[in-house]
């Protein structure tokens, strides 16, 4: 819906890029909007910007004025079919909720997280291209929820490739849902310092796998399965993870999917230490930094649907110019050729040098 400056607030979502003087995008669509966003708005005198009906925390957006011809498209949105990002943002809110009870003591109620991951997956496997579009939602401040239902959902959409059952999908996707739970046994002020952790901090984080795996099993709701893929979630294939420095043949095959989606997730999203970054440039860096540590058979799948969803696609580069991919290759994910918008011309990207993938811009 199309909104005057005046009416926005945190936590809008764009739905369209939004340009001023310049060719390229003074904000890109699917920024959350923050202060700083509202304040390069009123500086640049943005008048109007089209933004979603739901903020980021899934609450509905309603605006104290709209556009009088927005009128009838409100109402129609209103009772309009809920959307991927409806049902995600919605999860999110509930895994919040859920997670805040937590730090103050509650029992983990697991037919809450089966519920709160339904709506989302049955979304994504009607829109399996939605998963590479995840990163975009989640926020610096509310990072720890949003990465619980991604890392989930991921997980549910590895073992799918994978050729899983639907009953290991869903235990898949609990694990990715509760393998970062504990962090609510550690100190909030740990949970929220801006700044680089000390070495007693640090440690302390690494237990979580063990307090997420103690809730987890208090419940006794799930099988042996996912609790090992609960606590060995950061455990890596050459012994170099934690609690308990295993190696690949003692990590449960649910373990490898769930540690393949935590770490991609974490390294395409927003940090208060790093933006948010392109899934390709993140693919060919586990490729390059995580090669013996993660699993690669189930680094080959995200990398395959990476490439398989991509083909055609309407791409941003680095440099403001958009264009199409046309080819990629499996082993260099981040360098595909493309076909510029521009000047029709054919070029392989080259990684590091020169223009990147930013963003694919089919939602």
């Amino acid at each position: 819906m199309k909104v005057k400056r005046q009416y926005l607030k945190e936590g809008c979502i764009l739905r369209e890029d939004i340009f001023a003087v310049t060719s390229r995008p003074l904000i890109r669509k699917k920024t959350v909007l923050h202060q700083e966003h509202l304040d390069v708005l009123d500086a640049f005198m943005v008048t109007h910007v089209h933004v979603k009906n739901k903020l980021n925390d899934g609450t509905p957006f309603t605006p104290a004025e709209m556009e009088e011809e927005e009128d009838e498209y409100r109402g129609q949105t209103q009772q309009a079919p809920e959307t991927f990002l409806d049902v995600y943002l919605n999860a999110v809110q509930t895994y919040k909720d859920l997670f805040q009870k937590w730090t103050g003591g509650a029992r983990v109620e697991m037919e809450k997280i089966r519920a709160l991951l339904a709506p989302p997956a049955e979304k994504l496997f009607e829109s399996p291209h939605q998963i590479f579009s995840l990163h975009h939602y989640s926020t610096k401040e509310e990072y720890l929820y949003h990465h619980a239902v991604s890392t989930a959902l991921l997980s549910m959409f590895l073992a799918k490739r994978m050729g899983l059952s639907n009953k290991e999908r869903l235990q898949a996707g609990i694990a990715g849902a509760m393998c970062d739970a504990g962090m609510a046994r550690i100190p909030g002020g740990i949970l929220q310092k801006k700044g680089h952790l000390t070495e007693w901090e640090y440690e302390q984080v690494k237990n979580h796998p063990y307090y997420s795996y103690q809730m987890v099993k208090e419940t006794k709701a799930v099988n042996t399965q996912v609790l090992l893929s609960v606590l060995q979630h950061h455990e890596r294939e050459d012994g170099s993870g934690y609690p308990l420095q295993m190696k690949s043949e003692s990590i449960h095959t649910l373990s490898k999917i769930v540690s393949t989606a935590d770490v991609y997730h974490a390294m395409t999203s927003e940090h208060s230490y790093r933006k948010k970054r392109s899934p390709y440039k993140v693919i060919d860096e586990m490729y390059r930094e995580e090669f013996g540590r993660l699993d690669p058979q189930v680094l080959q799948l995200l990398s395959g649907a990476l490439i398989t969803f991509s083909i055609g696609s309407n791409v941003r580069l680095s440099n403001g110019d958009t264009a199409t991919i046309i080819y990629i290759d499996e082993k260099s994910p981040a360098e595909p050729m493309v076909r510029s918008d521009t000047h029709q011309d054919i070029m392989q990207l080259e990684g590091n040098k020169g223009p990147f993938i930013e963003e694919i811009l089919q939602s």
